[in-house]
């Protein structure tokens, strides 16, 4: 074989060998997780009948509201925006729901002896954007347009405590990746009117994803004069929120949240956190919702 061809040839596998690999690490990250999730109900014990899960209302019911937030301009930003943020949760039976932007399924849906509640399907989840002009941080690095992810979950849950993992993959913009959050909480009765929960959450995210949201490519750096930057994947953040609902009446309830976490690794060291933003991340809003 020639140099040149030899050349040729390397190249071309490192094109399409390297993609590959960053799929091969997400799907054996993805089945440890399903590995974990199978010994996880194994160690609760043999599933109790389906028919001893507590019955949730037939048909259509949820909640629709409308809030205002105060928000990062964008995701690792030290400068704050305030909009109207609209509250949507509703659920058909116990099957499906839709909330915060995410339609789902519980296709899997039983009971563990020890009282722990399992379900388990896909989704579908709208991904945010961002807008250059949001902050002058992001000026000329151009627009990220929204997206659609496709993937699944779990949640477990017993006697006010809850915990899931959702897996994520955007099929409308190959470029921007993959996440996996995992979250933990508790829900707080004060009363008969007053609910608090409190959780705890972290996301890993994929090569792509970040360097979608927070690397800096040759492009964007002689654009914008930030410096090239490249994220790889890992854990990109780690948070805590409290949320509070408070029942006005019987159909009307008020609501609550504040929220803070960190961003981490590549995601923390990106030029535009590290340097024109901030890893420390708060929000908080309030709002009014209907029940039905």
């Amino acid at each position: 074989m020639k140099p040149a061809q030899k050349i040729a040839l390397t190249i071309y596998h490192h094109k399409t060998l390297l993609p590959r690999a960053r799929q091969m690490t997400f799907t054996r990250m993805t089945g440890a997780v399903v590995a974990g999730i199978v010994l996880l109900i194994s160690a609760t014990g043999r599933a109790a009948a389906d028919e001893d899960m507590p019955a949730a209302p037939a048909g259509l019911h949820g909640s629709i509201g409308l809030g205002v937030a105060v928000i990062p301009e964008y995701e690792g930003s030290k400068d704050h925006k305030t909009r109207a943020t609209p509250n949507i949760n509703l659920f058909y039976g116990d099957s499906l729901f839709f909330t915060r932007m995410t339609a789902g399924a519980n296709l899997l849906r039983f009971k563990t002896e020890q009282g722990v509640a399992i379900t388990a399907g896909p989704l579908l989840a709208l991904r945010r954007g961002r807008d250059q002009d949001e902050n002058a941080a992001l000026n000329g690095l151009g627009d990220i347009d929204r997206a659609l992810d496709v993937g699944g979950f779990v949640r477990f849950r017993k006697q006010g405590w809850q915990a899931s993992i959702e897996v994520r993959q955007n099929v409308t913009n190959s470029d921007q990746g993959a996440t996996m959050k995992f979250s933990a909480g508790h829900g707080i009765p004060l009363g008969q009117k007053l609910k608090l929960r409190a959780n705890l959450e972290t996301t890993w995210a994929s090569a792509d994803y970040m360097n979608t949201f927070f690397g800096i490519s040759a492009l964007q750096a002689a654009q914008s004069g930030i410096a090239q930057y490249e994220a790889g994947s890992g854990f990109k953040d780690v948070g805590v929120s409290v949320m509070a609902d408070y029942a006005i009446t019987q159909d009307w309830s008020g609501f609550a949240t504040i929220r803070y976490k960190q961003l981490l690794g590549g995601a923390a060291d990106s030029p535009i956190v590290a340097d024109l933003g901030s890893r420390d991340q708060a929000s908080a809003g309030v709002g009014i919702k209907y029940r039905f």
